[in-house]
């Protein structure tokens, strides 16, 4: 009797490290992919490292080496074989040519991690966005040849004319989700700009960190917190009360970071990132229990200055506390990161320090103000000010507009000497 469900491909994990040295980092990041391709549902039978200087411009590992794993495909029946680095489309094609099973870089699996897990038509739309570019990108060398001037010789024939079909196709489809992604964006500026009154927290971290566990931690919301990465695509926005903070804070979950996050992707979710780019604080959740932890939150700091968001102030959230071996690196972890906070999402330990540290947060990074804004450039200053500020209340008088709340301390310098006494 057969079973109602297939059984999951078997993959094979290949990485490339370009000498001794760099083959234990090499190593981890084949261990993260591994974690990938079983969060997509395969399951990994092996992982191979070859140390290689320069990869091969054809088959990026070598044709002698793609011939030995293609002896290992055959042998073990394997369906799958993923690399730890993009391929070029003539790679993926040589590859597949030789070693006789589907071919995917790391790329494409953290895609598929993020279609697996899209929910709503905007991140479905995101993924999709995302995935046909990196395909046109992997296919312009495939393509290239339908653009030489004048025909002639391999210019011609059925296969040339499918080729230019499918360009097209996807370039149509490319138009239409990017369209479709402006008009979602345009309805969520408005949506923000509704949300000036409030402290905006927001949750950033590499995937896996426990920023789910954390915001459930925190609010009643409900995000999958489950063991697998990209579970969040959507940002998850819930308006809480602190005592001690005179305004209503808003704490938003979004998706995790991870080593070489695919251009693409970063660029098809422009406006679930500006969910970051538009915080007053922002909450770094770590896994304090993972042995790369230093590395992760380097990825996470460099991926938040790439996308302009290093100037925003950021308490370091320490999550798993509970897998900690000892109450002496529990210590040494915070001795080694003043104003750091550490707690467990799971036991609850440490949350009510996490709310205290949110509450002094805002008091030392937001200050009140009360300006009365006048003369010929009023206007675009009020536009500065509500742009950056929590306004609490406006009132247009015959000599300028007075405006009272709250400002980040960096951006203080726009009400200053405009004060009323």
């Amino acid at each position: 009797m057969s079973s109602e469900f297939p059984s999951p491909e078997k993959a094979l994990i290949v990485g490339v490290a370009k000498s001794s040295k760099l083959r234990w980092a090499e190593a981890e990041r084949l261990e993260e992919l591994a974690g990938l391709v079983s969060a997509c549902g395969a399951e990994v039978f092996e992982t191979i490292l070859q140390i290689k200087e320069r990869p091969d411009p054809a088959f990026y590992i070598g044709k002698g080496k793609a011939e030995e794993i293609a002896q290992i495909v055959k042998e073990y029946g394997l369906d799958l074989v993923v690399f730890d680095a993009p391929l070029s489309g003539s790679q993926t094609r040589n590859l597949e040519r030789v070693i006789g099973a589907k071919v995917l870089d790391r790329t494409e699996v953290i895609m598929d991690i993020f279609a697996l897990h899209a929910r709503t038509p905007e991140a479905k739309a995101q993924v999709e966005l995302a995935q046909l570019e990196y395909q046109a990108s992997k296919l312009k060398g495939l393509w290239a040849h339908l653009d030489r001037p004048g025909g002639g010789i391999g210019t011609r024939g059925p296969g040339e004319k499918q080729l230019e079909t499918d360009r097209r196709k996807m370039a149509e489809e490319i138009a239409r989700l990017r369209k479709r992604l402006q008009e979602i964006e345009r309805s969520k500026v408005v949506q923000r700009a509704r949300r000036k009154e409030e402290f905006k927290v927001t949750l950033v971290g590499y995937t896996n960190a426990g920023k789910s566990s954390v915001m459930n931690a925190l609010t009643s919301a409900g995000q999958p917190a489950d063991d697998v990465p990209f579970t969040t695509l959507d940002p998850l926005t819930r308006r809480l009360s602190f005592p001690g903070i005179p305004v209503s804070v808003l704490l938003t979950d979004t998706v995790g970071f991870i080593e070489d996050l695919p251009p693409d992707l970063v660029a098809s979710f422009k406006a679930t990132l500006d969910v970051i780019r538009e915080a007053d604080l922002l909450l770094h959740i770590q896994d304090a229990s993972h042995p790369s932890r230093e590395h992760r939150a380097e990825v996470v700091s460099a991926m938040l200055a790439e996308i302009g968001c290093d100037a925003i102030p950021v308490i370091q959230v320490f999550n798993k506390r509970d897998l900690l071996l000892t109450p002496e690196a529990c210590q040494r972890l915070l001795d080694e990161n003043p104003g750091a906070v550490l707690v467990s999402a799971r036991t609850g330990e440490g949350m009510e320090e996490l709310s205290s540290a949110v509450v002094e947060a805002f008091r030392g990074f937001m200050v009140k103000f009360e300006a009365l804004l006048r003369g010929e450039d009023m206007g675009k200053l009020y536009h500065r000010i509500v742009a950056v500020s929590i306004i609490q209340a406006e009132e247009y008088l015959n000599e300028g507009i007075l405006v009272r709340g709250y400002i980040p301390a960096r951006h203080a310098g726009l009400v200053r000497g405009k004060e009323v006494d």
